[in-house]
């Protein structure tokens, strides 16, 4: 008995080890191709906005302020009244210059009168050298106050007028420091300030390197060259929105900033309807108006590990192999690739925990249903 299940056990085993083990699963992926697109260059920067011009508002004579003739934070044309200060002590002065003009001149067409009969006396000897010399002088002295006397009534002149500020540009009138009954003058400090709002200007810091990478496309005259004049300069604002209106680069620093090794750039913003305020921070996208081509990938085949970006594909036997790439710019849910793989590669975009280079593995296009 014993014997015949002995017999039985190893019928079994010799069975059990003449069959084939199950092949291997294979694993199914889905892949995405390499594609070559057009394309603009774009790239973005941290700005901050700053007013093309910022004006700070100043009594340039001293007197009592009769009135404030603005609300703060009104937008406000150039030549707008802002302030004014009493005229009456500058009206005086005034009067004043004006009547000591009045009596050089009249002195003066007297000195003329007795110079001209000293020079018709000298001759006939009804008058001596020395007499002559003292009408000549008086004369001269009589025509020096009269130049004296016209430029004290044009400096009281520009005084009178300085007791009248006028808004120096147009732009956002700021909050002010004084109101009517203060005495203000020079030495009493800012009266408000204003700046102007369009355009305005969006500062931001280019690194070396991506200046480096502009001059080889053409950035050597800096604003000289179509190519600056093409870039296209748009806002995206702390909200996510972007800014409707596209500006220009109008500047480029002269020297790369040794602490941070970047180059300050600065870009023209239209700001029709005071959207936008100094001070404020955005980014600034830049983006070439002429087209290129380049090779794109999905983002989502994208990985990382210590030797850098790489991606998985799929050769022509349906294995999986390696391909260290490298990276430009990201547009929508694409990554341009400078280098590592070529056009119609087919890359893994689904299923990349499960596979390994050298696997087999089934492929299913990214654009079939149920992937």
């Amino acid at each position: 008995m014993n014997r015949y299940l002995t017999f039985i056990l190893a019928a079994l085993l010799l069975v059990a080890c003449a069959e084939e083990p199950p092949p291997p699963r294979v694993v199914e992926v889905a892949v995405d191709e390499v594609v070559l697109e057009p394309y603009q260059p774009r790239s973005r920067y941290v700005g901050r906005l700053q007013a093309q011009d910022d004006v700070t508002i100043t009594a340039r004579i001293t007197g009592y302020l009769l009135s404030r003739d603005f609300h703060e934070g009104d937008l406000v044309e150039e030549g707008d009244i802002l302030y004014r200060i009493d005229p009456s002590e500058y009206e005086a002065a005034l009067a004043r210059a004006r009547a000591d003009l009045a009596a050089a001149i009249a002195n003066q067409a007297n000195a003329e009168r007795n110079f001209k009969r000293g020079k018709d006396l000298l001759p006939k000897g009804a008058i001596s050298e020395a007499e002559m010399d003292d009408l000549t002088a008086r004369k001269l002295d009589a025509d020096a106050r009269i130049e004296s006397a016209r430029a004290q009534v044009t400096s009281a002149e520009v005084n009178l007028g300085f007791t009248v500020i006028h808004a120096p540009i147009s732009g956002q009138i700021g909050r002010s420091t004084a109101s009517a009954g203060d005495l203000v003058g020079p030495s009493t400090g800012d009266l408000t300030t204003l700046v102007s709002i369009d355009p305005i200007e969006a500062l931001f810091q280019i690194s070396e390197a991506t200046y480096v990478a502009a001059i080889g496309r053409g950035l050597r005259n800096r604003l000289d060259l179509d190519f600056v004049r093409r870039i296209e300069v748009t806002l995206e604002l702390a909200d996510g929105t972007f800014y409707p209106e596209i500006g220009k680069i109008d500047f480029f620093a002269n020297r790369i900033d040794r602490a941070t090794g970047t180059l300050e750039a600065r870009a023209l913003i239209p700001n029709p309807h005071s959207l936008l305020v100094p001070g404020q921070y955005v980014r600034v996208i830049l983006q070439d108006t002429q087209l290129l081509e380049g090779l794109f990938l999905p983002q989502a085949a994208v990985q990382a590990d210590q030797q850098g970006s790489f991606v998985l594909i799929v050769d022509g036997g349906n294995k999986v192999v390696r391909r260290n790439v490298e990276l430009g710019s990201r547009i929508d849910d694409k990554v341009r690739v400078k280098h590592g793989v070529e056009e119609g590669d087919r890359v893994i975009v689904r299923g990349l925990q499960q596979v390994r280079p050298g696997m087999p593995v089934q492929v299913r296009s990214l654009a079939t249903p149920g992937v």
